[in-house]
């Protein structure tokens, strides 16, 4: 007999955070620390290497045994032998975690999540998940040679705006119904890739906007 509080367990959301990896293996140690130091469980987290040449898989495999015993944090380490693009990874990774995700959240290797990022994320994908597929936040933009942080501010989602300006950030939580019925990234595009995603699947579902910064880059 499955206890209750099982049972609440198994209602969570299962979060997959994709991180696409190209020669920042000074940099993926924080991005990943960022998320396994976040509060919620349970989660995943794909990296993959798209044919970088600094080694982050040394970086990746050293984080993977610090976080061993961790029962709720899975990370898989995926490696392309040559460079496929930012969309080609992503849809890769995506792949990966299909099965076992309801939620995908896009982190890029040389960025990092604030702490609250997922909770606070899944919280507003909560409130109506058939009809919101992306959640998103403002941001804090960090000068690496200053140290100088400055808050960017996103607007809140509307329909018109977006098509003149992609107002929403680049590390969003984005619902597997929402792929599935508007598919991933276009991998013909290197560039606005993301832009593209984030207008197909706002022609179908909602995006919801945390007007607070959740995460960081430079």
């Amino acid at each position: 007999m499955q206890r209750s509080n099982d049972r609440h367990k198994d209602d969570r959301v299962k979060v997959s955070v994709i991180m696409p990896c190209h020669n920042h293996a000074d940099m993926i140690g924080e991005a990943i620390d960022s998320v396994t130091s976040q509060k919620y469980r349970p989660i995943n987290i794909v990296i993959i290497n798209d044919g970088s040449d600094d080694n982050p898989g040394k970086v990746v495999k050293e984080k993977i045994e610090s976080n061993k015993n961790d029962s709720e944090l899975n990370i898989f380490y995926l490696e392309n032998t040559t460079p496929t693009g930012p969309s080609a990874a992503r849809n890769k990774a995506i792949k990966h975690a299909w099965e076992f995700s309801d939620v995908f959240m896009m982190l890029d290797c040389d960025d990092r999540y604030l702490d609250g990022k997922i909770k606070k994320s899944i919280d507003a994908y909560e409130y109506d998940k058939e009809s919101i597929g992306i959640v998103y936040s403002d941001a804090v933009i960090q000068n690496t040679k200053t140290g100088t942080k400055i808050h960017e501010f996103r607007q809140p989602y509307e329909r018109m705006e977006l098509e003149s300006e992609c107002i929403i950030s680049n590390t969003p939580m984005i619902s597997k119904t929402a792929i599935s019925k508007c598919g991933g990234y276009d991998e013909e595009m290197r560039t606005c890739e993301d832009w593209d995603l984030w207008l197909r699947i706002t022609e179908k579902f909602l995006a919801v906007h945390i007007p607070e910064p959740l995460h960081i880059y430079s």
